[in-house]
């Protein structure tokens, strides 16, 4: 578990960069799609992905097609980690939903079949996202610095989620056979998820500071 003083400073984060966002008429959704006129499904969003090369950690922005998407919500980002001994192996951390407005609304978990990613324990994972933190230059530092400081404020849902995604690929595997099965299952791309209501998280922390 974080320590509140950390979750403070995530709050702080968050709602100053969408503030500023917001007074120059930008939504997170505005601003995830990169100066983007047209969103189309599945393309990333950066187009190469968000990388900081010194981390390693990265993220982009996209939407499955409208029948694989929730109602109401607009896409998500996928969060990474790209590992440090296998070059072009990297791994799915979580998943952040945002709705039409350019909130958060849910956090979500993936089999393989959704991002191709290198398989890590849940413990593994949880390590990965615990220190996930990213530094990079340009009009798009204030979203990475935004995302970073998400993974403080929801970590330990997001930990909750990731345990019980392997309790739930396990209960998959047992299901239709095997693991390997199981991890490349489009029917069952979605492993956990939880709806999240951010003003509430930061309204809790910043009325500590305050």
């Amino acid at each position: 578990m974080l320590i509140e003083s950390t979750l403070c400073l995530a709050a702080q984060e968050i709602a100053t960069i969408q503030s500023r966002y917001a007074s120059n008429g930008l939504s997170l959704c505005n601003v995830a799609l990169c100066g983007s006129e047209q969103f189309k499904e599945w393309e990333h969003y950066p187009k190469n992905d968000l990388i900081d090369g010194q981390s390693g950690y990265e993220f982009y922005y996209h939407a499955h097609s409208s029948n694989e998407m929730p109602d109401g919500e607009h896409g998500h980002f996928h969060l990474f980690k790209r590992d440090d001994q296998v070059a072009k192996q990297f791994h799915h951390l979580i998943a952040i939903s945002l709705d039409q407005k350019g909130l958060p609304v849910r956090i979500f978990t993936t089999n393989q079949w959704v991002t191709g990613e290198q398989w890590l324990s849940a413990d593994q994972t949880v390590t990965l996202l615990r220190d996930f933190d990213m530094a990079v230059k340009g009009r798009m530092a204030p979203l990475s610095r935004w995302v970073s400081a998400f993974t403080k404020l929801f970590y330990s849902d997001m930990k909750e989620l990731i345990i019980q995604r392997d309790e739930v690929m396990s209960a998959l595997s047992s299901k239709l056979g095997n693991r390997e099965v199981a991890y490349s299952a489009r029917d069952h791309h979605v492993l956990t998820e939880k709806k999240i209501d951010l003003l509430n998280r930061l309204s809790e922390h910043l009325s500590i500071v305050h």
